[in-house]
């Protein structure tokens, strides 16, 4: 038997999520959420009026009249798109690691992902469920580990450079009373933050010896300080950690030219990214759209992501749309439509995913119960 076969069928188990992931756990975190979000709109329209000062903010129904329709549907043509290409990511990695194409999985692993990421702090949560998740579709720990882990590093890589390409061109295209100096440093150094931990993974994964020695030492300072209280059980998970990724990268350094696909994947995913709200504001603003605008955005999109990644609520969820509504008022044109402008930028990008998310969560549960309820009663029928 090779080695992918091996991989698909073995069973070794995968811890799945602990109590604070639990049915009522979920459901505490979900209501929270909810309610966030709920605030973070109510501070976007409050936060929205104050900036535009004299300038009212049009109704519901003034919008509806002023929305220019055709580049809507364009604007959603291009959230398929990226759900698309996604979604692709995940599927191709499937056929890499297991040597079937499972587009349905893939969307449910993304959307999953996305889910649990808006609901922990600095986006912590997506992956051990997809790991998770994957391991109760029978894709064995291997294949499950891989998959989330190389479509992390891979696209996190493409989107960390094309930041660095943006927050350099930034003053070219913002004025510096839009962003100070001061304000693009900050984006840099949260950059810089965020690059830091799947470097150390790279770094620790090469030299998986050092690697775990450095966790285990940092592991022990943390438990003096009482940060940890299980000693023994967070280095183990911690050398399982490095481990993992470390037979990943590896199997990923040996057969590079089967990555190629889903690099070109995360680069159209990274461009996707940035344009996104582009097409919001010409669709929902009725902006003129041209070329300095699609860039002078996109370098917008990365200060706003960068410098509300330094506050950790779940999803950003208030930091991003505070930050957003500073920076893209200076947009011309959009003063009237600037709170509605970033709510359909983020419900389509961020509140989607929480509102998928929670509907497959109650799915699966549902689905479970019934299989539950059937295996007892063909248990007791003669």
């Amino acid at each position: 038997m090779d080695e992918r076969q091996q991989d698909i069928e073995e069973e070794a188990p995968i811890e799945a999520p602990q109590k604070d992931q639990s049915l009522k756990g979920w459901w505490i975190k979900t209501i929270l959420m909810l309610l966030l979000v709920a605030f973070s709109i109510f501070l976007l329209f409050e936060l929205g009026g104050y900036l535009t000062g004299d300038v009212p903010q049009l109704t519901l129904h003034e919008l509806l009249r002023t929305v220019n329709y055709p580049l809507l549907a364009l604007l959603l043509g291009v959230i398929l798109l990226y759900i698309a290409v996604e979604s692709g990511k995940y599927a191709y990695m499937f056929k890499v690691q297991t040597g079937k194409f499972r587009f349905r999985v893939a969307v449910k692993t993304m959307f999953l992902g996305k889910y649990y990421d808006g609901i922990t702090p600095l986006s912590t949560g997506g992956q051990p469920f997809q790991i998770y998740y994957l391991h109760k579709k029978k894709i064995g720990r291997g294949a499950a580990g891989a998959i989330p882990v190389m479509r992390y590093l891979v696209s996190i890589a493409f989107l960390s450079i094309l930041s660095a390409v943006l927050l350099s061109i930034t003053p070219l295209y913002v004025t510096p009373s839009t962003v100070n100096r001061t304000v693009l440093i900050i984006s840099w150094v949260s950059l810089g933050i965020n690059v830091l931990f799947p470097t150390a993974v790279f770094l620790f994964s090469i030299f998986p010896k050092t690697g775990k020695k450095v966790s285990l030492l940092l592991i022990g300072l943390l438990a003096k300080l009482h940060i940890i209280k299980k000693k023994e059980a967070a280095g183990l998970k911690a050398v399982r950690f490095i481990s993992d990724y470390s037979r990943t990268l590896r199997g990923f350094g040996k057969e590079l030219w089967k990555y190629i696909p889903l690099c070109l994947l995360c680069i159209i995913e990274s461009l996707l990214f940035v344009t996104i709200p582009f097409f919001v504001v010409i669709a929902v603003a009725n902006v003129a759209p041209s070329v300095e605008l699609a860039v002078q955005i996109a370098c917008l999109v990365i200060i706003t992501r960068y410098t509300a990644l330094l506050i950790p609520t779940p999803g950003n969820t208030g930091a991003l749309e505070v930050a957003s509504s500073l920076v893209f008022v200076t947009v011309s044109g959009i003063e009237p439509v600037i709170g509605w402008t970033i709510l359909v930028w983020r419900f389509l990008t961020y509140y989607v995913y929480i509102l998928s998310g929670i509907g497959i969560n109650i799915f699966e549960i549902i689905r479970g119960a019934v299989r539950n309820r059937r295996a007892r009663n063909a248990l007791k029928s003669p």
